[in-house]
């Protein structure tokens, strides 16, 4: 945790992450061209050290500081750490903890210019909540010889068509767009239960970066690594005279698509849900961090693949599920994507034969698209979306969880509602969201007749529900009274799924009364039930937390008679 109490930083006690909704993906790839030193550290304490400067003053009283200096105050050596972007300096020592896309992130550019990370994560340009942020943070001014050369850099790239989005794929019109740079887009209310198996068109799409890009020889030549070494003996590792070709290897494996394909096929029909869904009704209750979600971050896809557990043998792990319990130590499969992103989960999820945890190239018997993952996926089924890692490259058994924000830092962790700073919590003890709770959403509503407010009218409804962990849903309830009176909804399609494995969501239907408002309109709200008896709260405020996660309260939709 950084303390700096010397910073020229007079905003210690803001709640930095509740005020950082579009800065919440600073999601940097390592490789990105940057003069950030390798080796900040995220450990240091700022009690008795100054910045390093050879400042001068501006008109506007702040002090001038040059490209070295903002250099020098990179965190290293006890120092502040200090950014640049636009002509100012920053200094951000005191949002590190606090940055959504973790602090190992956002040190990526300790000690120099932001402009070439918002060049390729252009989400902070959605809105001007991370310049407004930013305000807080100002301590000086760059010096204009240096801001120039910035600018210069920027021009190059720019007139070099430098641009990671340049070969994105074309998007359905009928989606909703939050962010085209990165693309997340939503499926819009009446479309979501149209179909009961989502059109790939219409999936719904959340990216962290721009979509990876493969020719066609880079799909021909496309690996697949496993590496499980760090498991092997030392016998093991040197291999044997039978010429185990998977010991020779010492625990690393390279599967190419032709490998994969040899291993029996399997499909499943499986939900997901981006974590953030309904994140719109969060923020009626206190601003969070993230993109602004109705209902319709969810979809549903029959997705076509092989089973992990084969992938692990044929890779030369002889029994997986042996493998889960040997050393009474706990091991984790970690994901690692093409864009570097990484995720993963235990190994108990990973090897269950009932988990259905798979390596999908299929989805809705095509080949993944390139938005959904081309040309390899996890798919975890009943866990959040994050866990199910697009355009996969690595697998790895690990006794640690993966490492970067997606894992470890506040990206995907819910904190109580009372703390809006994460220093006030330990994220190191709290997980990281996996199986997800219970969730219904109201897509239709026709008004039969007309009614005076304070009158009831009949409504006829429809909608979707779904529960992580592979819960069936038992019953769906509706209200038009603000639950007074309850209506149980007809559950059509999804309902004959099999036991403890229902992966995917369910449809459903009812005709409800409810009483007309003052305003002339009805307001219905409907709560699922699932196989754990576990049900929607009737309020979003117990479940509020500061990054918008699993808002898995009542539904409800409004329409005038």
């Amino acid at each position: 945790i950084l303390n700096n109490n010397s910073s020229n930083n007079n905003n210690n006690e803001r709640s930095n992450v509740c005020q950082a909704e579009a800065a919440h993906d600073h999601d940097l790839d390592r490789d990105h061209p940057s003069p950030t030193p390798s080796n900040v550290s995220t450990q240091l304490h700022f009690e008795d050290t100054a910045p390093v400067s050879s400042s001068s003053s501006s008109e506007n009283n702040l002090p001038i500081y040059t490209s070295d200096d903002v250099a020098k105050n990179n965190g290293e050596h006890g120092t502040p750490i200090w950014m640049s972007y636009g002509g100012t300096v920053y200094d951000v020592t005191n949002f590190i903890y606090n940055h959504p896309g973790g602090s190992e992130r956002i040190l990526l550019a300790a000690g120099s210019a932001i402009e070439p990370y918002w060049h390729l994560y252009r989400q902070h340009f959605a809105s001007d909540l991370p310049m407004r942020l930013m305000e807080d943070l100002m301590i000086g001014t760059l010096a204009e010889e240096d801001q120039d050369v910035i600018d210069q850099q920027m021009e190059q790239m720019q007139e070099e068509n430098d641009d990671p989005y340049l070969h994105e794929p074309s998007r359905s019109e009928v989606l909703i767009v939050h962010g085209d740079q990165p693309m997340n887009a939503e499926v819009p209310a009446e479309v979501l239960t149209g179909s009961y198996v989502t059109p790939n068109e219409f999936f719904y799409i959340r990216h962290h970066h721009p979509v990876p890009m493969l020719m066609a020889k880079d799909a021909e030549e496309y690996r697949l690594e496993i590496d499980f070494s760090s498991f092997l003996k030392h016998d093991e590792k040197d291999g044997d005279e039978k010429g185990d070709s998977q010991r020779r290897n010492k625990g690393i494996v390279r599967l190419t698509m032709e490998d994969l394909k040899k291993l029996p096929k399997m499909e499943v029909v499986a939900t997901l849900q981006c974590s953030g869904n309904r994140r719109g009704d969060m923020n009626s209750v206190a601003r969070t961090s993230g993109t602004s979600w109705n209902q319709g971050a969810i979809s549903t896809a029959k997705w076509g693949g092989v089973r992990l557990n084969d992938v692990l043998k044929f890779a030369g792990v002889d029994d997986p599920i042996a493998f889960t319990n040997d050393k009474d130590e706990q091991k984790h499969v970690r994901f690692e994507a093409l864009d570097g992103m990484t995720a993963s989960i235990h190994m108990e999820k990973a090897t269950n034969p009932y988990g259905d945890v798979m390596i999908a190239y299929e989805m809705n018997d095509e080949p993944l698209p390139r938005d959904h993952g081309y040309p390899l996926r996890v798919i975890v089924p009943g866990y959040a979306a994050v866990r199910n890692v697009k355009w996969l490259k690595k697998i790895e058994i690990a006794t640690q969880e993966a490492e970067g924000a997606w894992q470890r830092g506040l990206n995907y962790k819910t904190l109580p509602p009372n703390v809006t700073d994460a220093k006030q919590v330990d994220l190191n003890k709290m997980p990281s969201m996996t199986e997800v709770a219970v969730f219904s959403g109201i897509t239709h509503m026709d008004i039969v007749g007309k009614a005076k407010p304070g009158k009831t009218v009949m409504v006829k409804t429809k909608g979707w529900a779904w529960a992580g962990g592979g819960r069936n849903i038992v019953r769906v309830d509706v209200t038009g009274d603000e639950g007074q009176v309850w209506t149980a909804a007809k559950i059509g399609e999804g309902e004959d799924q099999k036991f403890g494995r229902a992966w995917a969501w369910v449809f459903w239907e009812c005709e409800v009364p409810a009483t007309v408002r003052k305003d002339g309109t009805v307001e219905l709200a409907s709560k699922a039930v699932d196989l754990a008896f576990n049900s929607q709260p009737q309020s979003v405020a117990p479940a509020w937390n500061v990054r918008g996660l699993g808002n898995n309260s009542w539904h409800r939709a409004a329409q005038k008679v």
